[in-house]
């Protein structure tokens, strides 16, 4: 759309197709004013082409005196005919304004104005010099001087022309003198039919400007116009706590932005989609950054409202509440997929000091992530430890349904591990032991290291169980107890899908491999006790905000410590579940 002087009217940008995919355009594209036929300049037209094809009828056209350049007035106006359609490469109309003999003014300094059927100036150009208006629809307006003129040399029959090849007037150039060719195709002169290449814009994002509940570990997202081409450095993460890589695709029209890591709970973050990195298939890229200011949802028990039904009046009643609230979450394929319990463990269980690392539970050892897990080259691998033993209730990775069978794949159970001593503790359960072997812990990251004094902060086995080394026997402790109360048998509310029912006990008798319910697992008092002596610290309420942002549910035993008793998990099923 030719940009108007003046501003644009409803009605005019209808009539100039504003709102169009085509580049609509009308303007002045060839006129004749002087010659040399002693009788006085014969033949004087003004052109004018519209390329959308739209009706000349409604424009009008201004003739401006520049004898006082800085004042020009209007000594002419005339109604352009509509015009007839003509095929010069595009279709575009075509319509010719005749004047008498010496009708349009010689120079130097004159001018042409074209207004629209608003009274809008869509063009204003002058010959033999720039003018100001002074009067008419161009007032205060300063002319387009042309870089071409007639004299009176030239013979009759010739004007001035735009030629080139495009879509609209800035495609085309003024040329000298030659043949006439009013109403019909300029020679040297092709219009296209390709649009104008609109640049890309961004439609969307996750999260919106202003949210203050981004997940700790979702992923970023950006939705386009249309389909671009994403360079590195097209989107960028930086947040209080310093800035992130990120990962996506590199071409799409939505684009899902991975951080590959966990943001802190609560704090603030700018996300950027950078114009500059950004191009569609013609070149065109964004007119500006997209700028979006975020703060990560905060933690503190799963922000509000996310216990408002737990009962706490009495054991069995807090048990059946909090498995209310746990129960139904997103169960994700073991392996495999586009997101798995590979994928969360890797956020979830990041190394604090490496974030392409992740950190092991027991032998408190950094990993390179992927590249160390198990199955791969010789040294020293990670794999998944299942803190409560799959062999006890729950063997298979898919449930009756083929669904991902959710015990089983449940990342607040699973563990980022040391894939030996992974094999060490096989499917004992957790207890203290005396006479048994040790497996040491590695210094690092202010934790860990020594050897030979019981229990130091070593791990330690025999046949019967596997005890924790002392700074992650709490969290043994929570993940094990989670899954005691968010598997109480049944089916998932969601998908119907068979889920077992999962007990603690101190009796090892009980601790059996079994696919059938209930299946149990222990010690629990062992557990308690580990529980209360390592309480939540920073780095695993963190995790659980990874898992709830994947998930969809908590373990309350990291949100409140307080509710996690003997008494709770040796209570009977009341005959009514009663919610707050």
């Amino acid at each position: 759309m030719t940009r108007l002087l003046s501003k644009v009217s409803p009605l005019a940008c209808a009539l100039l197709l504003c709102s169009g995919a085509a580049h609509a355009e009308v303007f002045i594209n060839e006129f004749h004013y002087d010659d040399s036929t002693s009788t006085g300049d014969t033949g004087e037209r003004i052109e004018i082409v519209a390329t959308a094809g739209e009706t000349l009828s409604s424009y009008r056209v201004y003739l401006y005196n520049g004898s006082t350049p800085t004042a020009a007035v209007t000594y002419d106006n005339d109604l352009v005919p509509a015009g007839s359609l003509v095929t010069c490469g595009g279709q575009v109309r075509i319509a010719t304004l005749t004047y008498a003999t010496n009708g349009i003014q010689n120079g130097p300094n004159d001018g042409i104005a074209l207004v629209n059927p608003s009274g809008q100036v869509v063009k204003f150009i002058s010959y033999e010099g720039q003018i100001k208006a002074s009067n008419g629809p161009a007032a205060g307006l300063t002319s387009t001087n042309l870089s071409v003129s007639e004299t009176g040399s030239d013979p009759a029959g010739r004007s001035l022309r735009l030629a080139g090849t495009g879509t609209g007037s800035a495609n085309f150039t003024w040329q000298a003198p030659a043949t006439a060719s009013f109403g019909g195709c300029n020679a040297g002169q092709t219009f296209t039919t390709t649009p104008p290449n609109t640049p890309p814009a961004v439609t969307g994002t996750t999260p919106v400007n202003g949210a203050t509940d981004f997940p700790a570990a979702g992923n970023l997202g950006a939705t386009f116009s249309e389909s671009v081409t994403a360079a590195a450095g097209a989107f960028t993460l930086s947040c209080a706590s310093g800035a992130k890589t990120l990962t996506y695709p590199s071409s799409g029209t939505s684009f899902s932005i991975s951080t590959n890591t966990a943001l802190v709970a609560g704090e603030a973050c700018t996300f950027t989609v950078v114009a500059n990195n950004i191009t569609d298939a013609g070149g065109a890229k964004p007119a500006a950054n997209t700028v979006v200011n975020f703060n990560v949802a905060s933690g503190g028990g799963g922000g509000t409202g996310y216990y408002q039904h737990v009962n706490t009046s009495s054991p069995s009643q807090l048990r059946c509440s909090l498995h209310a609230t746990i129960k139904g979450h997103t169960a994700y394929p073991y392996s495999g997929g586009t997101t798995n319990t590979w994928t969360i463990l890797e956020i979830a269980d990041e190394d604090p000091s490496n974030a392409n690392n992740v950190l092991d539970v027991y032998r408190n050892h950094s990993y390179i992530k992927v590249t160390d897990r198990a199955g791969g080259a010789a040294g020293i691998k990670y794999n998944r430890e299942h803190t409560w033993p799959k062999s006890l209730g729950f063997p298979s990775e898919t449930g009756n349904l083929g669904l991902p069978n959710s015990p089983h794949t449940d990342t607040h159970m699973l563990y980022a591990s040391d894939a030996n001593y992974n094999s060490d503790r096989g499917n004992k359960p957790y207890g203290n032991c005396s006479g048994c072997t040790e497996r040491p812990t590695e210094v690092y990251n202010g934790a860990g290291g020594g050897t030979g004094v019981y229990p130091g902060n070593s791990n330690w086995f025999n046949a019967s169980y596997f005890q924790t080394w002392g700074k992650r026997k709490g969290d043994m402790a929570r993940a094990v107890l989670y899954m005691a109360i968010r598997y109480e048998g049944g089916t998932h509310p969601t998908t119907g899908q068979n889920e077992p029912d999962l007990e603690l006990t101190d009796n090892p008798a009980l601790i059996v491999a079994t696919s059938s319910s209930p299946a149990y697992m222990g010690l629990l008092s062992t557990l308690i006790a580990w529980h209360q002596a390592d309480p939540p610290d920073a780095a695993e309420q963190a995790r659980n905000e990874v898992i709830y942002s994947f998930q969809g549910n908590r373990n309350p035993f990291i949100d409140h410590p307080e509710w996690a008793t003997s008494g709770l998990f040796t209570s009977a099923k009341p005959p009514t579940c009663t919610l707050n």
